[in-house]
């Protein structure tokens, strides 16, 4: 068994894969000679591949993974964890934001007795406007998955192989890294560091990923959408009653009678709405019933090198 795995998702990352496994390996060796780094290829469209090639071929320690097509960021991870083979395994992206001199400090905290160390970004170089809008985001999204989400912390981590078999043995086929290391419940610390800056080309995680990428957390580790849609359903049972109540009592002694079609068929929109939103909800988590019992693998590998 190797000592230490590092695993590193990439896709479409030519300029920087030089850099990356060199830092890697300065960090690593700090630690242990005897030490793997993994790069997983998530479909890259350039001349990734090939970078990762020249690596492997120079270094016999680094490894690689490439699938036939993009599958997804912690899919990669997924596919990093189920070949590594260290006592401990460091997940971290592959843009240089996740500084590989940190890894050092990653090990130092693990060795107190940890099961699992993330770590918690500081001095972070994005803009003001995307830190505002992702303290947002996060809110939203701890509201209505039920999921305590640091917005500090991203995948930069190191685990145990413990948590790696545990990780493994998860079934199901949404695989989100941080949110299954938080379900599994391991003795759990963290370091604060500073972030580094992007080494070269533009982030592959565009916005409309990270929403899709938190409806996927909130319908895979939650049923909170479910309950809110029957609490919507019992007030709006609740004021449709009142509402009711109130237009008997009005006809009986005033001889009030009900007028204005805008507003009554403004209101059957209203509900209309509704229900087709809660619908929609409960199509959603049907749909994910049905891709579990498919059972379709989680990703196709092409080409495997080093492992």
């Amino acid at each position: 068994m190797t000592h230490l795995s590092i695993v590193i998702p990439v896709l479409n990352e030519t300029s920087l894969i030089d850099e990356l496994v060199k830092r890697v390996k300065i960090a690593s060796e700090q630690i242990t000679n005897d030490f793997e780094i993994i790069l997983v290829d998530d479909g890259s469209t350039d001349n990734t591949w090939n970078q990762i090639l020249k690596n492997t071929n120079l270094e016999n320690r680094v490894k690689a993974i490439r699938f036939t097509r993009n599958f997804g960021h912690h899919y990669a991870i997924t596919a990093g964890l189920q070949k590594a083979s260290g006592e401990w395994v460091v997940v971290m992206d592959g843009d240089l934001q996740d500084r590989p001199e940190v890894i050092p400090q990653l090990y130092k905290m693990s060795s107190e007795g940890y099961d699992v160390v993330f770590v918690s970004r500081k001095n972070r170089t994005e803009k003001i406007y995307y830190r505002i809008s992702q303290k947002i985001f996060y809110f939203i999204l701890n509201l209505l998955s039920g999921v305590n989400f640091d917005s500090s912390q991203a995948n930069f981590s190191i685990i145990n192989r413990k948590v790696v078999e545990a990780f493994k043995a998860f079934p199901e086929n949404s695989r989100f890294y941080g949110s299954t290391i938080n379900w599994l419940g391991f003795k759990r610390g963290k370091i604060l560091a500073d972030q580094g800056k992007r080494f070269s080309g533009e982030p592959s995680y565009t916005i409309r990923k990270r929403l899709k990428l938190a409806l996927d957390i909130i319908f895979s580790f939650s049923d909170r959408p479910l309950k809110w849609a029957i609490g919507l359903g019992f007030f709006l049972s609740l004021v449709a009653s009142i509402l009711g109540i109130y237009i008997v009592f009005r006809a009986l002694t005033s001889g009030f009678s009900v007028m204005g079609w805008p507003s009554l068929i403004a209101a059957i929109f209203f509900n209309t709405g509704v229900i087709l939103i809660v619908l929609g909800i409960l199509g959603v988590y049907i749909g994910r019933v049905y891709t579990e019992t498919k059972g379709r693998p989680l990703y196709a590998i092409s080409e495997k090198i080093n492992i």
